[in-house]
């Protein structure tokens, strides 16, 4: 009997999960839609995150009302961030194989290999941080940018549960259509969040 309750308890759970990453993916669709996709894109992006933040916190309400709250709240600075990220990263990503095809110097090259990993690895910060902290533009990508420096594991780690999302998505891609952004997005703010509450135990000891 004990082992029927768990089998119903963890459906139960199993079932809410679905429904709330169905939930998740409807909004961030509607809302990327709502800003015209280019300008929708990372403020709907940023509000996945604040919903599974605020989940993961125990500091959660209403997936809908927190959403459009955030949506609205961080519609200007996620977008700030998201193109900025975007920008860079595409412009070393452009150099790297400029570099690699034409000019081939080989101290340029890993130089750009090395300011490619700090621009990705500030990126994948960019939004917890935004979730966590009130803080300005700068402050921000300045933030974002310590936590990697500082957190290499949790980075590394970060990096492996986005493979193994992609993993679940080949094998099972009806993934993609019932939670394909929020599961994505699990991996990066659970493991910023252990960052992140790693790093302040830290200032508070020194």
């Amino acid at each position: 009997m004990k082992e029927m309750k768990g089998i119903i308890k963890g459906s139960y759970v199993l079932g809410q999960r679905i429904i709330d990453g169905l939930i998740l993916q409807f909004l961030f669709i509607v809302y990327t839609l709502r800003g015209g996709i280019v300008l929708g894109f990372f403020p709907a992006l940023a509000s996945v995150f604040q919903v599974i933040y605020l989940a993961l916190t125990h500091k959660g309400g209403k997936f809908k009302s927190t959403f459009q709250e955030s949506y609205k709240e961080n519609f200007r600075i996620s977008n700030q961030l998201g193109f900025t990220a975007l920008t860079v990263c595409l412009f070393l990503w452009v150099d790297l194989r400029i570099s690699g095809n034409y000019i081939q110097v080989p101290i340029l090259h890993y130089l750009l290999i090395l300011l490619f990993i700090l621009a990705l690895g500030t990126s994948l910060f960019l939004f917890p941080v935004v979730c966590r902290y009130s803080l300005t533009y700068v402050e921000y990508l300045r933030q974002a940018a310590i936590l990697f420096f500082t957190n290499l594991i949790e980075a590394i780690a970060i990096l492996v549960g986005v493979f193994l999302v992609v993993w679940l998505y080949v094998i099972f891609p009806i993934l993609l259509i019932i939670a394909g952004v929020p599961l994505l997005l699990f991996p990066i703010i659970w493991f910023a969040l252990q960052a992140m509450i790693k790093t302040e135990r830290k200032v508070e000891m020194s």
